[in-house]
């Protein structure tokens, strides 16, 4: 079995609503799904999200003009050999480094290929990482845009427990925004806040401070996640736990913050820390330094791999589960044969690999072109 060729689909959704956070707006869900075509005839899917621009055109050069010629006629099963030839260092990482875009492209294939050597040996992606560790992950509701209690409280009667909301914005705005969900919604239930580095290290303390009444779960991103002088003084100040991650790419940017104790909850994203054959390495890290894992999962297919790791990882905490408006319509269709959602948790049902089906009908609705 030989890799034959990679395909490249750009996919733009268009929102009901408005999405934003403290440093961006978007109207559209963009993202790249990734194929992996083997000279048997197994398909692996992988994907590239979110893209808040249009970059899609910008991954489909780097997948189909660098990494497609790295790894066409190579085997499959050796992922460590091709993520490393893929990633490439000194002179043969020059040009793009072995960060940012080409991360991001190594992983959407890196994924692909875990999903082939799990159809291959006829297994879930989870047994290749360990066997289930749980038979459910825990979810929270992270909404992207406005929250109103009235969309609380329709996820509460699903029987979530968990939601995230964003803040980084105005320290006093945010606080009332914290004020009015506990006060009409209570406290049977945990809050978590995102801020999207949208605060400076004083305000992110004021927050911390001011917010410990509220009992809030976590605040993600507080601050420029590579000023890590700040972090560190956040670390100490801060009466909220901390999660860094989602921004992070490869092993190598985690180390200081796990080691460091700056983090209490680490979030690598799937889709952009190099795939599942790095991922793994993060979640082992933390779990040394016993740091939670709790993947960033804006994602579709990412999603379904997330909940994979997470039923396997020892130190799995919860998994995000991103809703626009109410809820979301593209990811939930193309993952409705892989996952079960009841009452705030997810189960993982496929028999083979990652799980998910592409349909390619309803995906060329939605495909980019330019």
């Amino acid at each position: 079995m030989k890799i034959s060729s990679i395909d490249v689909i750009p996919i733009s959704y268009p929102l009901k609503e408005e999405a934003f956070d403290a440093t961006a707006k978007w109207s559209e869900f963009n993202c790249v799904l990734v194929r992996v075509i083997t000279s048997n005839g197994l398909i692996g899917i992988g994907e590239i999200s979110p893209l808040h621009g249009r970059e899609m055109p910008i991954f489909e050069a780097i997948i189909k003009k660098k990494l497609e010629g790295q790894i066409v006629g190579e085997n499959p099963l050796d992922r460590e050999k091709l993520w490393i030839k893929m990633i490439g260092k000194g002179s043969s990482a020059f040009a793009l480094s072995t960060k940012g875009a080409i991360t991001s492209a190594v992983s959407a294939i890196d994924m692909a290929l875990w999903d082939i050597v799990g159809q291959l040996l006829d297994t879930p992606l989870y047994n290749l990482l360990g066997g289930k560790y749980r038979d459910k992950v825990k979810l929270y509701v992270s909404f992207m845009g406005e929250v109103t209690v009235e969309k609380l409280k329709e996820f509460i009667r699903q029987g979530f427990k968990s939601v995230k909301v964003k803040v980084g914005f105005d320290v006093e705005k945010d606080l009332e925004k914290i004020k009015e969900i506990r006060e009409c919604i209570g406290y049977d239930f945990d809050l978590m806040t995102d801020a999207n580095q949208g605060y400076s290290l004083s305000q992110a303390i004021m927050f911390s401070k001011r917010g410990r009444d509220y009992n809030i779960y976590w605040l993600e991103e507080p601050i420029n996640i590579y000023n890590l002088k700040a972090l560190r003084i956040l670390a100490n100040k801060s009466e909220i736990p901390i999660a860094i991650g989602e921004n992070y790419y490869t092993k190598s940017e985690f180390i200081e913050v796990v080691t460091n104790c700056i983090v209490d909850v680490i979030q690598p994203d799937l889709n952009h820390v190099g795939g599942i054959t790095e991922i793994r390495k993060v979640a082992s890290l933390a779990e040394c330094y016993d740091v939670m894992f709790a993947p960033h999962l804006h994602s579709v297919v990412g999603l379904a791999a997330g909940l994979h790791m997470l039923t396997a990882t020892p130190n799995g905490l919860i998994a995000e589960y991103v809703v626009y408006g109410r809820k979301w319509e593209f990811r939930d269709r193309i993952l409705r044969n892989c996952i079960t959602i009841e009452d705030g948790w997810a189960r993982v049902i496929n028999k083979r690999g990652i799980g998910v089906e592409i349909d390619e009908s309803y995906v060329e609705q939605y495909k980019y072109r330019g």
